[in-house]
């Protein structure tokens, strides 16, 4: 008898055909949102497996509702979202994909969210959204019209906060438009001062300094709400923020204030508090000058063919009884 997997959202083809050759699978059909705990539990009840993306909230409800489940996987490299301890206490492995075994170069998702947080720049300062709604309305003011006015982004300054594989990554595409490039980091990164001209710059001096201010650290107690009311009265008016980091990163209700009295010119959003189900004010949709994507640095569809069909292959292995490469908490197959 096959085992029995729920996937909490549509996968790629070629991953989805390897699973049903093999194993039992039932796939929730809404690609649209991140599933609902009600109908996780639903689906998880009857299962041996459970396959999550990130952004699923698997907590100790969803877990306790089939503590019968033989293993939890994500396609995530990190164990958020899911509540290892209680998996733990039911003996339920939880294992993720394994990017240290990966073949020389790869890069995880580093060049497309790299893209992504150059499209929003560019996105925001050209006005290409409000351009676009034009032209859709049946308005084309012409080529010298006063109408659209944008930002240039060529020659100007853009301040990287975190300068770790994607500021690194953005430095790059800066550089390539002639920009003077400013970092805030916890160390400074000499190599990158010497290869694109950067220079390292307290944030606060950085914040006074650029004209684009993109968010990139890495999430954590010490950068919750980074940016925040005092730092965007730092902002010049005229600069925009761009957030491909994690939503809790930027104080969202003291963003919101500082659009609406325009302390900075715009803004530009791919992450928001409260994921995997934001809640976003009226306002902030509203707002012209605003650029939002539902959290899509991964969503290019090489890069997901090749990050599904890794953490596929683990799971019919795992299946075949073979031990897991990435396994978050390994001391429950140890017990095995």
């Amino acid at each position: 008898m096959k085992v029995k997997m729920f996937v909490t959202q549509p996968i790629e083809a070629s991953a989805l055909k390897k699973l049903v050759s093999c194993l039992q699978v039932e796939v929730h059909p809404d690609a649209t949102k991140t599933i609902g705990k009600e109908a996780l539990i639903h689906g998880i009840r009857d299962k041996d497996y459970l396959f999550c993306r990130l952004g699923d909230q698997i907590d100790a409800d969803v877990i306790q509702a089939n503590t019968n489940l033989k293993l939890i996987a994500t396609m995530a490299t990190g164990s958020g979202g899911i509540d290892v301890r209680t998996a733990t206490k039911f003996k339920i492995p939880v294992i993720g994909r394994d990017i240290s075994k990966q073949k020389e170069g790869y890069s995880g998702i580093v060049e497309e969210t790299a893209d992504l947080t150059w499209a929003l720049l560019m996105a925001v300062a050209r006005r290409i959204l409000e351009g676009d709604r034009l032209v859709r309305s049946g308005v084309f003011p012409g080529p010298h019209s006063m109408y659209l006015l944008g930002s240039g982004v060529y020659g100007k300054r853009i301040g990287i906060v975190g300068m770790g594989k994607v500021g690194r990554a953005v430095a790059r595409r800066a550089h390539a438009f002639g920009m003077g490039i400013f970092y805030y980091s916890r160390r400074r990164h000499q190599d990158v001062e010497e290869i694109f001209a950067a220079a390292y710059l307290p944030f606060e001096e950085l914040l006074q300094t650029v004209d684009y201010v993109c968010m990139l650290p890495q999430y954590s107690a010490e950068t919750h709400h980074m940016i925040g009311e005092r730092q965007l009265s730092l902002m010049r008016p005229t600069a925009f923020l761009i957030n491909t980091s994690r939503g809790p990163v930027v104080d969202q209700e003291a963003l919101v204030k500082a659009l609406r009295t325009r302390k900075i010119a715009g803004a530009a959003l791919d992450v928001f508090e409260g994921e995997p189900h934001p809640v976003l004010p009226n306002e902030l949709i509203a707002m012209p000058n605003v650029v939002l994507t539902p959290h899509l640095g991964s969503a290019v569809a090489e890069k997901r063919e090749i990050m599904v069909n890794e953490i596929v292959d683990e799971i019919i292995a795992f299946s075949r009884g073979k031990a897991p490469s990435h396994p978050f908490n390994p001391e429950v197959l140890e017990r095995e």
